[in-house]
C-alpha cells in the first residue's frame, strides 16, 4: 500500500459555496451572479494567504427551501486547514447589482470570521481577505 496522502483537498484563502433551496426564475440571477462571483475568486486569489481560510457560503432562496437567518452567520471551523465556513442568506428579491450585494456578504463574512477568530483567542489578520474583496470589486466582475 503507497503513500495515500490528506484524504481532503487543502482549502484556499477565500472560496465561494452556494446553497440554493430550489432553482427558478426569481433566484436565477442570484445563482449565476454567486457562480460569477466564484469564477472571480479563484482567478484573483493566488498568492494570497492568511491565518484563517474563509469559505462563504450564499445560501440562495428557492420555491423548495428559504434561508432561516437573515445576514452572515458563523458555520463550522476546520481546524486541519483553518478553514472557517461564514453562511450569508440571500433576499428573496434580487437588487439591481447582485455582484456588488455579494461583495458586501462577503466583507461581512470577514467582518464576521474576524470576530469569531478574537472570540477564539486566534490571532488573525484579515487585511490580505480584505484586498482581495477590494480587488474583485475593482475588477468588475
Amino acid at each position: 500500500m503507497g503513500n495515500v496522502g490528506h484524504a481532503y483537498d487543502p482549502s484556499k484563502v477565500l472560496s465561494i459555496g452556494m446553497v440554493a433551496g430550489g432553482r427558478n426564475q426569481d433566484n436565477a440571477p442570484w445563482i449565476e451572479a454567486v457562480r460569477a462571483l466564484a469564477r472571480a475568486v479563484i482567478a484573483n486569489r493566488e498568492g494570497i494567504e492568511s491565518h484563517i481560510k474563509l469559505n462563504v457560503e450564499f445560501h440562495v432562496p428557492g420555491h423548495i427551501l428559504v434561508p432561516d437567518f437573515e445576514g452572515v452567520r458563523t458555520g463550522v471551523f476546520r481546524k486541519a486547514d483553518s478553514l472557517l465556513t461564514v453562511q450569508a442568506a440571500l433576499p428573496a428579491v434580487v437588487p439591481e447589482d447582485p455582484v456588488g450585494f455579494l461583495l458586501g456578504c462577503v466583507l461581512a463574512a470577514v467582518d464576521e470570521a474576524e470576530s469569531w477568530a478574537a472570540a477564539q483567542r486566534m490571532d488573525c489578520d484579515m487585511t490580505a481577505l480584505r484586498d482581495l474583496v477590494a480587488k474583485l470589486g475593482v475588477a468588475g466582475i
